[in-house]
């Protein structure tokens, strides 16, 4: 059975308070002109104190001096760096990063506006302060072999877990040779308090087509102890490189993970884990099993919390005085639907509305199983879900 209002009306109501966290933006907000106006004084914007490094600057997709072709998912204006060698573009800005996963993502076109061979790196977006904090930095680079007139792209990355990290290709084919002068898609979802990428996704503006590398083994994020960064950096390198960006999205990561424990019934404690492959991402539902259930029927109990019951009783809560002994509540029970199965397994789901306003907000779930035993309910362990993309 699907819940969707209730849920959803009680985390519109608190969406302020999560928005704080992160950064988006479509630059349409910002001053651009046609032969660009300097980014550094907007929105927070500043250039950064490192030697070489000049202004990126906001552009018209109108007659802009780049030639940079207009964007079908963006509006009139975008941002982009161009390296002049020695100086490199770097705009930099405060940042709050959410807590646990984290997803990066956006819209980004690579070119080159030199006469002879290009060179390294052509771009990159980053966490910072890199020398001190554990940071992430997806990498725009030229494929080994260039020639001139550059005519594709790798979209590389940094692998830790050394404070300067080595610069690396993904091991799937669907992030090289990317096409320039094309607007991509490009994001990255990291754990810094875990140190590690989670996954890759690449949208490829000439085919169309969205592929998500999930690394088979952990690839650990550079940086130095475990110091969270303040900033992040848009940055242009070599020389007449061409790092334009649009559609820009510091956010949470979809995540969903268990706790507590239940207690047992007749086939066992119930279970309770997000279905195989689902997340609870914006815009998509989210599925949630619950399993050993004797009869194939359950609750699902969801809420906002699972340290109060009506924002005052502690949770955990022993059922024990309410004829469930050696049984915990473990989330506020806000909602309870019945769900059925045609075995043992039954499957609850969860319509995410596509609102970045939601981003970030936790639902807990707790599943009860219908047991014939002479105590009647079951209770699984908990699950938390963390909202977004």
């Amino acid at each position: 059975m699907r819940c969707s209002a209730p849920v959803l009306c009680l985390l519109s109501s608190l969406a302020a308070s999560i928005a704080a966290q992160g950064y988006t933006t479509d630059f349409e907000s910002f001053t651009a002109s046609a032969g660009g106006t300097p980014c550094a004084g907007q929105d927070g914007f500043y250039v950064p104190a490192v030697a070489g490094s000049i202004d990126g600057a906001l552009y018209t997709y109108a007659g802009n001096t780049l030639g940079v072709p207009l964007n079908a998912n963006g509006g009139a204006n975008f941002y982009a760096g161009l390296s002049i060698s020695p100086n490199f573009a770097r705009s930099q800005r405060v940042v709050t990063v959410p807590t646990g996963r984290i997803h990066i993502e956006f819209d980004v076109l690579c070119n080159y506006a030199g006469a002879v061979t290009p060179t390294n790196n052509i771009g990159s977006f980053s966490f910072q302060p890199s020398g001190t904090s554990v940071y992430v930095n997806l990498l725009a680079r030229w494929p080994t072999g260039v020639l001139f007139p550059p005519t594709t792209w790798n979209a590389d990355y940094v692998l830790g877990p050394t404070a300067a990290g080595t610069q690396s290709v993904l091991a799937d084919p669907a992030f090289q040779n990317l096409a320039v002068g094309v607007w991509h898609r490009w994001g990255v979802t990291v754990n810094l308090t875990t140190g590690e990428h989670i996954n890759f996704s690449i949208r490829n503006g000439t085919t169309g087509i969205t592929t998500v590398f999930t690394p088979p083994a952990s690839l650990p994020l550079p940086g130095a102890g475990t110091a969270m960064p303040t900033d992040f950096r848009l940055f242009t390198g070599g020389a007449d490189n061409v790092f334009a960006v649009d559609n820009f999205t510091i956010t949470y990561g979809a995540d969903y993970t268990t706790f507590g424990a239940g207690c047992a019934g007749a086939l066992g404690v119930p279970t309770l884990a997000a279905s195989p492959g689902s997340l609870p991402v914006l815009g998509q539902t989210l599925s949630v099993d619950v399993g050993n259930l004797p009869v194939g029927v359950g609750l699902m109990i969801t809420g906002l919390s699972n340290t109060l019951f009506a924002g005052a009783v502690p949770l955990p809560l022993p059922l024990a005085g309410f004829g469930f002994p050696g049984c915990d509540l473990l989330v506020d029970p806000i909602l309870s639907d019945l769900i059925a199965g045609a075995g043992t397994t039954a499957t609850w789901s969860f319509v995410i509305p596509m609102a970045p306003t939601l981003a970030g907000f936790e639902i807990f779930n707790q599943g009860a199983s219908l047991d014939p035993g002479p105590i009647f309910l079951k209770f699984s362990n908990g699950g938390r879900a963390v909202l977004g993309l």
